[in-house]
């Protein structure tokens, strides 16, 4: 399956889900940081009055912003997708972006389930969370690691040299 296809699944996956909210970030390291944040720094006023702006209601917003496509999701759909979403969490080969999407829509997932009340399906998605926030630490370790080894030291045991002597 093609990472543009799996980007896109990932996108309709945390669509379907529906709205986001405050539980989505529950599992986040850094609490506080989110893309609609705005910093300000030295009493920028240019910078205080543009966000400002960016912030004002205008008449007809509603008609503007999409419809919620949150749908029903009963568990005979939402196994499959769970199930996808932790192919492009957890495969190997995926790229990051892949990885970081599907950690989206599975935490979207995880705040649906756990306001429907979805047993499995809370337990599903936490499962999830928890394995990509494993297996991201452990890949940080294991960047450490590697930054941190000698490059001169041999990654493993050199075989015996034999030489072949005629009598």
């Amino acid at each position: 399956m093609p990472s543009w296809s799996k980007l896109d699944f990932c996108k309709f996956a945390a669509d379907w889900a529906g709205q986001d909210c405050p539980c989505v970030s529950e599992f986040d390291e850094t609490d506080g940081n989110s893309e609609n944040s705005v910093e300000f720094s030295n009493g920028d006023l240019e910078g205080v009055s543009e966000a400002m702006q960016n912030l004002r209601i205008e008449n007809g917003y509603d008609e503007l912003r999409p419809k919620g496509a949150r749908i029903p999701l009963p568990w005979e759909i939402l196994q499959p997708v769970i199930r996808i979403l932790g192919h492009c969490l957890l495969g190997p080969l995926n790229a990051e972006d892949v990885k970081d999407a599907a950690s989206v829509a599975v935490k979207r997932m995880y705040a649906r389930a756990s306001h429907e009340l979805n047993p499995q399906a809370i337990l599903a998605t936490r499962s999830l969370i928890q394995l990509d926030k494993k297996g991201r630490e452990t890949a940080k370790i294991a960047a450490a690691v590697t930054v941190m080894s000698n490059v001169n030291t041999p990654s493993k045991a050199k075989k015996p040299e034999i030489l072949l002597v005629s009598k």
